[in-house]
C-alpha cells in the first residue's frame, strides 16, 4: 500500500472512502406511505440473482418507506437517466420536499399492481419483497422482479460519486 493511502476503521473516513465508489442513481417508490406514495434516492441495489430475478435494495431503517416495505411488500427501482437530477434531489432530501409533494418533480404513472413508476427512466423494476434482513442502520430488501419496463430510448445513466451527479462520456 502506498503511503498516499490512510488506513482507518474510522466510521468518518470509512464514508469518505464509499463516496470514491461511483453507483447508479435509483429511486425507489412505493404504493403507500400514510395514504400517499412514497419513496427515496438509493445507490445501494444491485441484481441478486437472475433466477429467479431478483434485486437487493438497502436503505435506512430510520426512512419513511421502511416500514411500508413490510406492509405493502411492493416496491419499484426507478434507474435514472442523465438528466434526471432534479428528480434525485426531490427523492434524496436536496429539494427541501417531502412525502407525495417529491413525486412532482418528473412525470410518473402507476402500474397494473399500483406500483409508482418514473416515465422517463432507463429501466423500471417492479418488485414483490421477498425477504428483508436487518444490519445495524439499514434495512436489506431483497425484492422478487415481477415485472421491468425498458426505456426504448438510448438514455445516458445517472450515476453519483465524489459527492456529485454524473454521466458516461
Amino acid at each position: 500500500m502506498s503511503a498516499a493511502h490512510r488506513k482507518t476503521s474510522a466510521p468518518v473516513l470509512f464514508k469518505q472512502g464509499m463516496r470514491a465508489l461511483i453507483g447508479a442513481v435509483n429511486v425507489i417508490a412505493v404504493p403507500d406511505v400514510d395514504g400517499e406514495p412514497g419513496g427515496l434516492t438509493a445507490t445501494a441495489v444491485t441484481s441478486l440473482s437472475a433466477d429467479p430475478p431478483s434485486l437487493l435494495v438497502c436503505i435506512n431503517t430510520n426512512s419513511s418507506i421502511a416500514p411500508v416495505l413490510t406492509l405493502n411488500k411492493a416496491f419499484s427501482v426507478n434507474v435514472l437517466a442523465h438528466g434526471q437530477e432534479d428528480v434525485a434531489g426531490a427523492f434524496g432530501g436536496q429539494k427541501n420536499v417531502r412525502g407525495k409533494a417529491r413525486f412532482s418533480y418528473g412525470t410518473w404513472t402507476r402500474s397494473d399492481h399500483d406500483i409508482p413508476l418514473l416515465i422517463g427512466a432507463r429501466v423500471n423494476f417492479e418488485c414483490a419483497v421477498e425477504d428483508l434482513h436487518t444490519f445495524a442502520t439499514h434495512l436489506m430488501v431483497i425484492g422478487r422482479v415481477v415485472e421491468v419496463y425498458i426505456s426504448p430510448l438510448p438514455l445516458k445513466p445517472l450515476l453519483y460519486g465524489d459527492g456529485h451527479y454524473l454521466t458516461t462520456g
